[in-house]
């Protein structure tokens, strides 16, 4: 088997995600040795990208974008033109990463999510909200303050921005992976962010102050249940396939909100979540990659016999 790692520098994605060299000399020692790796750049939308990752039989897909482009738009190409590749479809990479469609996704599974505002009239001035890009970020360009700051400061539908209230608690993320052999999914343990100075205002991230994590935390088993239920069908219900992560915060009384979900986890073995959240709990890199690809040959079979199955009905 070919197997490409297909990447950008972080410097030419449009939130500089965790993506390097070492990251993927980290990933090519990890995977199993009867499979050839190379490295690829993504250096554009052009054919002769096509006619390089053409020529290997599944790309591992780290892309988190290119200049103006996202990872949605990456794989939304890469799929038109037909090469497999381990992110999920353009429409459920598209799902989850807009953050103004949860609300409706996490209803029809009966979770909590905070609710959605477009516009600051609404904003009470004493209530403390967080303002966030309805896409992506990163946990950059994230706002939290009272409703009296954010008339002054926050223009949401210029800026593409959402604003929902600030909810205290704890925070978590739930990896989802492939079970053994690829054909079904599993949520790992919860992992909480934890602010290190105990600050009641923080996020996942250090713009609000430094934080670690914690994977072996402190919480009643019906609220870790919970967390990774929630995951999963999260993941299941968008179309996801591969690897995702979901945040989430509990408040205070107990109650779980859905906060992100992520798509397209990334793996730098130090400052990433999911390297960690996988090891930590037992599975080896190397059985993840091996999982990830295994997965990616169950859904493209159950996709080509889709296919055939529609043209059957076609023909009868």
């Amino acid at each position: 088997m070919k197997l490409a790692y297909l990447y950008t520098t972080s410097e030419l994605t449009p939130w500089k995600e965790n993506v390097n060299l070492e990251t993927l000399a980290f990933l090519i020692s990890q995977t199993p040795v009867e499979i050839y790796t190379e490295i690829v750049h993504f250096e554009g939308f052009n054919s002769d990208m096509i006619d390089k990752l053409s020529g290997f039989d599944l790309v591992f897909n780290l892309c988190y974008g290119y200049q103006d482009a996202g990872q949605v738009e990456v794989a939304g190409w890469l799929q038109h033109y037909g090469i497999k590749h381990t992110a999920s479809s353009f429409d459920a990479l598209t799902m989850a990463q807009d953050k103004s469609l949860l609300p409706d996704i996490c209803a029809k599974l009966d979770l909590y999510t905070p609710e959605v505002w477009y516009s600051t009239e609404v904003l009470n001035d004493e209530s403390l909200y967080i303002s966030k890009p309805r896409k992506g970020s990163c946990h950059r360009d994230i706002h939290i303050n009272k409703g009296s700051w954010m008339k002054e400061n926050i223009h949401p539908d210029v800026d593409d921005l959402i604003i929902q209230p600030y909810i205290p608690g704890r925070e978590f993320s739930v990896a989802v992976i492939p079970v053994s052999g690829g054909k079904y999914y599993h949520a790992l343990p919860p992992v909480e962010i934890v602010p290190e100075d105990k600050n009641r205002i923080y996020i996942a991230g250090q713009s609000f102050g430094a934080t670690f994590r914690d994977f072996a935390p402190s919480v009643p088993e019906n609220t870790i249940d919970e967390l990774m239920e929630a995951s999963e069908k999260l993941h299941k219900l968008i179309g996801l396939k591969g690897m995702s992560r979901t945040d989430f915060r509990v408040s205070h009384d107990g109650t779980v909100y859905v906060l992100d979900v992520n798509a397209m986890p990334n793996m730098d073995p130090v400052r990433s979540l999911m390297p960690n959240i996988c090891q930590y709990h037992g599975v080896s890199i190397t059985d993840l990659i091996t999982r990830v690809i295994a997965n990616n040959d169950i859904n493209l079979s159950k996709a080509k016999k889709k296919s055939k199955d529609n043209m059957e009905a076609f023909y009868l």
